[in-house]
């Protein structure tokens, strides 16, 4: 029973915190990913950032650095605004919700200010390019 109440109590305490969480999660980097065929991931940055915070470098645990590319790719400035990211696949996918988690993954990491969007066809892109570029 004890358990069971404790358990409310943390759900009541999270859903009370997620407007404010909400309301600070403005997307700071956007992306548009999409599966080219011929085992390639690709994306695009659509709004770059501007928090010129770096991800971090150092490694945590027993785990190795990040790599320059990767960091740039997390990072999303300015530098890599409309330029177009490739991510190899070893074989053509058979899931493509594991292509859209990929995708998220390698462009966001955990970034909560960071938005991709997995689009499927040239007329989804350039919905979404156009949505992205009118907003303020």
């Amino acid at each position: 029973m004890r358990s069971v109440i404790n358990r409310v109590c943390l759900g009541v305490a999270a859903l009370s915190m997620a407007p404010a969480v909400f309301a600070q999660s403005a997307f700071d980097k956007d992306w548009a990913c999409w599966y080219q065929g011929a085992g390639k991931l690709n994306c695009l940055l659509l709004k770059a950032s501007s928090n010129l915070q770096d991800p971090p470098t150092d490694p945590v645990g027993n785990s190795t650095p990040i790599p320059e590319e990767a960091r740039l790719i997390l990072g999303g400035d300015e530098s890599l605004y409309s330029s177009l990211v490739e991510i190899p696949l070893m074989n053509d996918p058979y899931d493509m919700l594991l292509v859209e988690q990929l995708a998220r993954f390698t462009v966001c990491g955990d970034a909560i200010d960071c938005r991709m969007t997995f689009v499927s066809t040239e007329q989804e892109l350039a919905l979404l390019q156009a949505s992205v570029t009118d907003q303020p």
